[in-house]
């Protein structure tokens, strides 16, 4: 019962960013936007990490299958994308880098502002 509200709480949140979204035609995705909203929440104290702990758990530990729908379409429409997949890998390969490198620096950055806040 505890897993069916925490994950109901995470894709409340994602419904009402989705629906702000659409709604407003915004050019960010909604679940973008719901992974803002969920993060401020966090932040002010309204949503609790032990609401949404075990499901958060479930949904990152079980990640990989998620990304099986978006490789079978591109399987399913690779005669469309054939002339293209060099390009396409070399900028996917970029992007990797890009956003492990983003997020290490960002990570650290965060991480010395938090300990001089502790001090």
């Amino acid at each position: 019962m505890k897993l069916i509200k925490q994950f109901t709480i995470i894709f409340s949140i994602y419904s009402i960013a989705d629906i702000f979204s659409k709604t407003l035609k915004l050019p960010i995705p909604g679940n973008v936007i719901g992974m803002i909203l969920l993060f401020i929440l966090l932040m002010l104290g309204i949503v609790k990490e032990n609401h949404i702990d075990e499901a958060s758990d479930l949904l990152i530990a079980n990640m990989s299958m998620l990304f099986i729908p978006g490789t079978l379409a591109i399987m399913d429409e690779y005669k469309y994308v054939k002339d293209e997949i060099i390009p396409f890998v070399i900028i996917c390969v970029f992007m990797v880098v890009v956003i492990m490198a983003a997020t290490g620096l960002s990570a650290q950055i965060l991480e010395k502002l938090l300990s001089k806040l502790r001090k």
